[in-house]
């Protein structure tokens, strides 16, 4: 390019010293044609590199907005990353309560297995006292029933030593002598 540019300088200058020079027409003109072709070819060139120069800019700043949007992109990935981290850190601590729920709740079972059938035992021996109450209680109306029988009957006879004792010191009589004494009242 640099021996176009002196060529074509060169013949300018012989084309505007002509005294110097001893040229023929022809070559006169073949002169012009040349600095013609080199102005033109210089022009092509001027444009060509201010393209050129115009297409550098812009790649120069798209690589600038590439390098911001790398600089933003790994950012993020940074931040993306420091998410994961803290959700994978979750994760291992969700994963360990759930595991000491779970522990619980197995031990939460077997302490309701273990009071379903203390209750049920405790139900049962309601049950069975209830009963034996109820078997008392007739007992004990049996006996009040008898023993107004008795007082009546002993408007029209004396009571007799033991039933008497009963009736003043009910825990010193022993229980066998009383019924001992109900079962001959009845006989009588």
């Amino acid at each position: 390019m640099n021996d176009r540019k002196a060529t074509a300088i060169l013949l300018l200058v012989c084309l505007l010293v002509p005294a110097g020079c001893d040229r023929s027409a022809k070559q006169r003109d073949k002169a012009i044609t040349e600095a013609t072709g080199a102005k033109a070819e210089l022009a092509e060139i001027k444009a060509v590199l201010e393209k050129t120069e115009s297409e550098r800019d812009k790649l120069r700043e798209s690589v600038a907005e590439s390098a911001d949007v790398l600089e933003d992109t790994q950012s993020k990935l940074t931040n993306m990353v420091q998410i994961q981290e803290n959700l994978q850190q979750q994760l291992v601590e969700l994963t360990k309560q759930r595991d000491t729920a779970f522990v619980k709740l197995k031990e939460t079972q077997a302490m309701a297995t273990t009071l379903r059938s203390q209750l049920e035992e405790k139900t049962a021996e309601i049950q069975k006292l209830t009963q034996w109450n109820s078997e008392w209680q007739a007992v004990v109306q049996e006996l009040q029933s008898r023993i107004e029988q008795a007082a009546a009957q002993a408007v029209e006879q004396p009571v007799e030593p033991v039933v008497e004792q009963a009736i003043e010191e009910p825990n010193e009589v022993p229980e066998e002598q009383i019924q001992e004494e109900i079962i001959n009242e009845d006989n009588v």
